[in-house]
């Protein structure tokens, strides 16, 4: 892949990789400096990523997770497991109510395992395929959709228990 192919790659991946940093990192702070981060990696060695091996935005993606999870690793140095991490214009009643339900929504997500917020962002907010989420996670796809129907259940029974 040539360099100014990567960099327009990249610059279209940022939101998603930022969100993805943030459900991760609980801080959008610390996810900027993530991804920043992974962003001058990617460009200093952009031989790294090998096109035979897949698609470049679930390998992106995976590499922000990685250095995601190494921070989380640094900061606890004792030993993290992974598997359990941390509109418009319409009316004021219409706004009202979508910024409610926005608010109970993102408080639901933070209420679930890191992984359940993970594989729900990479599909709901990204809208990565199975296959895509697979490899971001390095898991099979056949439990990226167990995994997901599960996380969609625990944000639907997070969101009835508040209401």
């Amino acid at each position: 892949m040539k360099n100014n192919d990567m960099r327009q790659q990249l610059v279209q991946l940022g939101n998603g990789a930022h969100a993805m940093a943030t459900q991760i990192l609980g801080n959008t702070d610390d996810a900027a400096d993530a991804v920043h981060d992974v962003f001058a990696k990617v460009l200093r060695k952009p031989h790294v990523y090998n096109a035979d091996k897949g698609p470049f935005t679930p390998w992106f993606l995976r590499v922000v997770r990685n250095h995601c999870i190494d921070l989380i690793r640094r900061r606890h140095p004792g030993g993290v497991d992974v598997e359990t991490l941390s509109d418009p214009g319409p009316g004021p009643q219409t706004s009202l109510e979508i910024a409610q339900r926005d608010q109970a929504l993102q408080l639901a997500l933070t209420k679930l395992p890191d992984l359940q917020r993970q594989i729900i962002v990479l599909r709901d907010y990204m809208d990565l395929s199975y296959a895509e989420i697979a490899s971001v996670l390095n898991i099979a796809q056949g439990t990226v959709m167990s995994r997901l129907h599960r996380a969609r259940m625990a944000l639907k029974e997070e969101l009835d228990r508040h209401g």
